[in-house]
């Protein structure tokens, strides 16, 4: 491969989205890799705060007879009861950690639920 069409090439790669580009012909080889092929763990990162079961039971959203509306995108406070989890006749709150907006909502109203169970996503 003379170092014009070398020079070419190099050229192109910087200006594509590619990652990795192997090249083998007449025994010359040519390898260009921009990016890490295994990103470790510490290399992504994320703003959520999980929300979780502070009991084994059954989530409800409110008391009985007290609605309460919990959306994604609303706003919420440290120290907000996002629900109640009913074990045995005994009510433990379900307290927002961080002030913040509720991202994801993955409790169901009625929902069997597991001790540290993600019931939200807060995203302060």
């Amino acid at each position: 491969m003379d170092t014009k069409t070398l020079s070419d090439f190099i050229a192109w790669s910087k200006k594509t989205d590619l990652q990795e580009v192997l090249f083998k012909k007449d025994g010359v080889c040519v390898e260009i890799s921009t990016a890490a092929k295994n990103p470790k763990a510490s290399d992504f990162s994320c703003k959520l705060t999980a929300v979780k079961a502070p009991a084994v039971g059954i989530y409800n959203s409110g008391l009985k007879g007290k609605a309460v509306v919990i959306k994604e995108n609303m706003p919420v406070k440290q120290g907000d009861i996002l629900g109640y989890v009913e074990m045995n006749k005994t009510l433990k709150e379900v307290n927002c950690p961080v002030a913040g907006t509720l991202k994801i909502n993955l409790a169901k109203d009625g929902a069997a639920v597991e001790y540290g169970q993600p019931l939200f996503f807060i995203e302060p």
